[in-house]
């Protein structure tokens, strides 16, 4: 379901709409997933059941985001972890700039998180077909290789509701 959104001839808009759509798709763990227009990145919001230790999380992410890109050839330009609690949830946000992303990073994102918090993360449990999970990474990649170096015009979030996907514009 898609709500408040004007489509621009550009067409990156689009892209930056599917992407964040795509990502929800794919990765259940991901709560929802933002377009920062001003640093020209995507903000990651995860829910784990526990403390969340910022420090520990940094340690484990950046050294790995590193190693990867510098496989990859590419460099970091954004990273960075918050956490903030409501209640008894840890709200978990990894901001990375698109520059350099790729959909391998975002699944090894993810799988970390999984692998650290295993039993503490929330999510809705979806089933997905192998055929789906492989399209819907090629459909993120494409999407992150039209948005790269273009910039989208507005700030956009994607979440889910009730097992819907919505996405907004914001300010």
């Amino acid at each position: 379901m898609l709500s408040n959104l004007n489509y621009y001839d550009s067409g990156y808009y689009q892209d930056g709409v599917g992407l964040l759509t795509s990502i929800l798709m794919r990765y259940s763990e991901v709560g929802s997933v933002h377009y920062w227009r001003e640093e020209h990145a995507l903000k990651f919001t995860f829910m784990v059941e526990q403390i969340v230790d910022v420090t520990e999380l940094y340690e484990l992410l950046k050294p790995a985001l590193e190693f990867f890109h510098k496989l990859e050839g590419l460099r970091m330009r954004l990273f960075d972890i918050k956490c903030r609690t409501e209640e008894s949830i840890c709200v978990v946000t990894i901001t990375r700039d698109l520059s350099s992303m790729t959909q391998r990073e975002v699944g090894l994102i993810v799988e970390l998180l999984k692998g650290k918090y295993k039993k503490h993360m929330i999510f809705d449990e979806l089933y997905l077909p192998k055929d789906e999970q492989i399209y819907q990474e090629e459909q993120i990649s494409q999407m992150l290789t039209s948005i790269k170096t273009k910039d989208i015009n507005k700030n956009i979030i994607a979440l889910r509701d009730e097992g819907k996907v919505l996405v907004f514009k914001t300010q």
